[in-house]
């Protein structure tokens, strides 16, 4: 009697197990695609909502504008040799792109274009 008792616990187990295992299957899926993509990405890519900072290209820059890199960098403040691993909270303000631009000779789109920054939103008054 222990015997079957035994027998029936383990059954009811391995059954419950399987329909959990099954139910877990099957709502991956119905997951979109995309989703599952993007839940496997590389580790090194910044968690969501965070925004990784590309480099610019300066030399490609002051080429689309005329002028040397070194007289881009100057009119925007850029160090020559900006230090490695800068720390997050001691960035330089934002240039002033409109007297870089006029320092340069260009307008100001035509600055924020050739160095590939988005336009900034207005400000809210």
């Amino acid at each position: 009697m222990k015997i079957s008792q035994a027998l029936v616990v383990t059954a009811i187990s391995v059954l419950a197990g399987t329909l959990v295992f099954t139910s877990l299957n099957q709502a991956n899926a119905e997951a979109p695609l995309h989703q599952i993509a993007q839940a496997t990405d590389a580790p090194n890519q910044p968690p969501q909502g965070q925004r990784r900072r590309r480099r610019i290209d300066f030399a490609a820059a002051a080429q689309k504008l005329g002028v040397t890199e070194a007289q881009l960098k100057d009119a925007l403040g850029v160090p020559a040799n900006p230090p490695n691993g800068a720390d997050r909270n001691g960035r330089p303000p934002r240039p002033d792109f409109a007297a870089a631009a006029a320092k340069l000779g260009v307008t100001e789109q035509q600055l924020t274009d050739a160095l590939g920054i988005p336009p900034r939103p207005p400000a809210n008054r």
